[in-house]
């Protein structure tokens, strides 16, 4: 059928030709606006995200550079405070004492921004070590970084200071001399322990951590002698003094200090063998004839594989030291050596530190050792007379296993010094014990 617009059309070519459009085709121009709109909704959605999380991970890894950057300071700190005879990078004092502390800055004047620093002039103590205590602007002195400038880790500024409590310095060790018994923070026995503030800087992320560490004492000691086997006495002219000594000659005894035991053996006190004339040739803790069971054992496996692991001058095979063998180590500088094997020691030598024998000791003639001595094996000290003294200045432990023969006799001298043991066994660098995010 067809409408009355095409027979129009067809009737009247001459009219104008008008065309018929349906309903839908209106519709399909709104869904493509709608499809457009949404497609750009959609894209300005997608940039806007995409920024938003460059955004957020430049952020993070402006914060956890800042965080990686304060690390870097409390390890500089750590470090610089480990050995006192790094003369180029140490940066305490000679003699620890109350009130000490310093900023190790990357430019000078950085310490400005440590918000604590204030307090520094109404804290009661010599901040500065000027002998002043609470002068006005007093604060801690500052060094310069070893971090060089323009590095990624550089960090404005470390705070590093001593603990206290009620004014005095808190130490890490062992105060009861118990080898059973952890190290622990104390007043008297150890280093002393550390805090560090150090401040880390990336774009506008800033992060503070604060830290506490310790030196772990290596080894604990409260006796001149700890034997692991039968020990005998050889003449009159030995001495074995629990009484705490000086580590330098002329050897006096500290005034006020607490003896410790002269011998201490972990079988039965007959193990060490004295006539009633040798009694008071053994002195210490009750007097003469200082001889007591060990109520503990040490791990000589362990302190071998500490020590070795550590140690500054190693020997393997049977070693034999002379007058004309360079001394090793100093009572400020001290070093750990390790011999793998059986070791003498004869005529004027002298060493510092702590000597770890995996064998037998032989020591006579004018040696002198400064410090702990430590053997698996057995351990024979002797001496000519008066000018010709074997001499150990701290305490001997040995195990006596091998073939059960150790002896102290002639003219040898073992001293216990609390002074040579704290300034050897502190050889290890500062640990971590703890640490904060401020």
């Amino acid at each position: 059928m067809r409408s009355r617009l095409g027979q129009d059309t067809q009737e009247n070519p001459g009219r104008r030709r008008v065309v018929d459009y349906t309903p839908e085709s209106g519709n399909a121009l709104v869904i493509a606006l709608l499809v457009l709109m949404l497609l750009t909704s959609a894209g300005v959605t997608y940039i806007a995200v995409t920024k938003s999380e460059k955004q957020i991970s430049g952020n993070q890894l402006a914060s956890s550079t800042a965080f990686y950057t304060a690390e870097a300071g409390i390890s500089e700190g750590l470090t610089r405070m480990s050995f006192p005879k790094d003369s180029v990078n140490y940066i305490g004092p000679a003699n620890p004492a109350p009130g000490w502390g310093c900023y190790v800055v990357l430019q000078n004047g950085n310490s400005s921004l440590d918000p604590n620093r204030g307090n520094l002039a109404t804290d009661g103590l010599d901040n500065n070590g000027n002998g002043l205590v609470d002068e006005p602007g007093e604060q801690y002195p500052e060094v310069l970084s070893k971090q060089a400038t323009g590095s990624a880790l550089t960090y404005p500024y470390v705070r590093v200071e001593y603990k206290l409590q009620g004014g005095q310095l808190v130490r890490f060790g062992d105060p009861d001399n118990d080898p059973r018994t952890p190290p622990v923070e104390n007043l008297s026995t150890g280093a002393p322990v550390l805090r560090v503030t150090a401040s880390g800087r990336q774009g506008n992320a800033r992060k503070v951590i604060e830290a506490e560490a310790v030196k772990f004492p290596l080894i604990s000691i409260n006796s001149a002698i700890w034997t692991g086997g039968s020990l005998s006495m050889n003449g009159n002219a030995f001495l074995v003094d629990g009484t705490d000594h000086y580590a330098t000659a002329p050897y006096d005894t500290v005034p006020g200090a607490s003896p410790a035991t002269g011998v201490l053996t972990e079988g039965a006190t007959s193990d060490v063998s004295m006539t009633a004339i040798q009694q008071d040739n053994v002195t210490g803790t009750g007097g003469d004839g200082s001889v007591n069971q060990s109520t503990f054992s040490y791990d000589f496996n362990a302190l071998w594989s500490s020590l070795s692991s550590i140690a500054d001058y190693s020997r393997t095979g049977n070693v034999t030291i002379t007058s004309s063998s360079p001394n090793i180590g100093t009572l400020d500088n001290p070093k750990v050596m390790a011999v793998d094997g059986n070791l003498t020691i004869q005529g004027t030598w002298q060493g510092t530190g702590i000597l770890m024998v995996n064998g037998s000791l032989t020591m006579g003639g004018g040696a002198t050792f400064t410090g702990v001595v430590i053997c698996t094996g057995d351990v024979r000290l002797a001496g000519g007379g008066p000018a010709d003294v074997a001499r150990i200045v701290g305490s001997v432990i040995f195990q006596t296993t091998l073939i059960d023969a150790s002896s102290d006799g002639g003219s040898s001298r073992v001293f216990y010094s609390s002074e040579a043991i704290q300034a050897v066994t502190g050889v290890k660098g500062y640990s971590l014990s703890w640490w904060r995010e401020l």
